[in-house]
């Protein structure tokens, strides 16, 4: 809690430029994903349960937060093995209407800079075996990241916050068993709506103990028992969205299957006749790099993001890999059936490779010819990191899929409005058109 109050204290005050773009591109990333999501079945069933056309509060951060993961195109940041905007910005989203008043567009970006440092250093200080012991880290560790982002929207105490931070603790859930069916992206929902709530019951007076962050506390539930460590955090040291960053993701898959498609379509493209031979696809991943695909044999658009042989024989055999790889018919074409089976996936045993910087080695081999790459780093990392004109190619293909217009005004502004503008105006035809696009009916689409 003692880092917490010095991480807290200094998003309190006035982040450098760069801090507060960097937040800004992944904002603008998770509401086109948003975008993106919310005509989704599973989107369609988070708004069939809330309780309000108007959806105010913990119906808009189920509903948001369902549509920001409903196409696993959301930013990830492998410090802590998951998705860190999308539950932060969901909760904020929600909130708004709630926020304190003359909260800047600046205010709003700092308090997503504190909840995914906040779930970020957690998920650290936790590491891997939270994730490999069947845990979804974005839901469970999102719901601490949304209650602290909430809590400085809401311009909580100290004491309140760290009851918001405790309570959202005993809300925390997400099982990696559901990964690759609708209940994924609900964790997202799960998470804004209970840091939304957490943060809510601390400002009515609801008490919480600090001791859920002692040796008995959420690191040792979610850990499996392991004696707890020293949180490895320094103030003053760079924020998570600096270092190691965040990567926005250039293919709508788990992010663990980019380095393999980004190699099997580099290896596509220096032998552009051979698309159409029959080939093999072998592709070596570092120790873990396989946990979340959990389907060699896709046979739905929901398995096939979490399928490496999907995505590696899509890559290969569309030569592009986006929205429109991922439907039940894309998936269910007999070519890409037919070769899955041939494209294999293997674990290097190597200790101390980390799954962010890893290489991924593929190689393809056709009649009389192999072809052999290396990927270091995903497409979207800081080694290889978007531009401006791709982060809006990437809105105009979220707002097709959507069926809004690519030239939205709420989406630009939020790209280009002065750090010192309200929030409110700058967010909130945003927040209105997100939840018209998640409301809307099938046949309104």
């Amino acid at each position: 809690m003692a880092a917490w109050d010095a991480c807290a204290e200094r998003c309190a005050k006035p982040l450098p430029p760069e801090v507060l773009q960097a937040a800004r591109q992944v904002w603008f990333d998770t509401c086109a994903v948003t975008a993106a999501g919310a005509g989704e079945n599973t989107t369609r069933a988070a708004v069939a349960v809330a309780e309000g056309r108007g959806l105010m509060s913990a119906d808009a951060g189920l509903v948001l937060g369902t549509a920001s993961h409903a196409l696993d195109y959301d930013d990830v940041c492998m410090l802590a093995t998951c998705h860190p905007s999308a539950p932060v910005v969901s909760a904020l989203m929600a909130l708004l209407p709630r926020a304190r008043p003359g909260l800047a567009l600046s205010d709003l970006l700092a308090a997503h800079v504190l909840g995914t440092e906040t779930l970020l250093r957690l998920g650290a200080w936790l590491g891997f075996r939270h994730y490999g012991l069947g845990f979804h880290a974005t839901g469970t560790l999102g719901s601490v990241g949304a209650a602290a982002a909430a809590a400085h929207v809401l311009g909580l105490t100290r004491a309140q916050a760290h009851a918001a931070l405790s309570i959202a603790a005993s809300s925390a859930s997400g099982l990696r068993a559901n990964f690759g069916t609708d209940t994924k992206p609900l964790h997202v929902g799960f998470a804004a709506v209970a840091g939304i709530r957490a943060a809510l019951l601390a400002q009515a007076g609801a008490q919480a103990s600090d001791d859920v962050w002692g040796a008995n506390g959420f690191f040792h539930a979610f850990n499996g028992g392991v004696p707890v460590t020293r949180l490895d955090w320094e103030p003053g040291m760079p924020f998570a969205l600096q270092q190691p960053g965040f990567e926005l993701k250039r293919f709508p898959s788990c992010y663990l299957t980019h380095r393999l498609i980004a190699g099997v379509l580099a290896l596509r493209a220096r032998r552009p006749g051979a698309a159409g031979e029959e080939v093999r696809i072998a592709i070596e991943m570092p120790r873990n790099g396989t946990a979340p695909l959990k389907h060699p044999r896709a046979t739905t658009g929901l398995e096939a993001k979490f399928s490496g042989p999907y995505c590696g024989a899509a890559a290969w055999i569309d030569g592009q890999v986006g929205l429109a790889s991922f439907t039940d018919a894309a998936v269910r074409r007999p070519a890409l059936q037919a070769l899955m089976p041939k494209v294999t996936l293997v674990e290097r045993t190597l200790d101390g490779e980390t799954l962010d910087s890893a290489p991924v080695v593929v190689e393809v081999s056709g009649s009389g010819w192999t072809e052999m790459i290396v990927v270091d780093w995903a497409p979207g990392s800081l080694a290889d990191p978007f531009t401006r004109d791709e982060l809006l190619a990437k809105w105009r293909d979220c707002a097709s899929h959507a069926g809004l217009p690519a030239d939205a005004r709420a989406m630009l502004d939020l790209l280009d409005a002065p750090l010192d503008t309200p929030a409110a105006s700058v967010l909130t035809p945003l927040r209105q058109l997100l939840v018209d696009a998640c409301t809307a009916s099938p046949a309104a689409r």
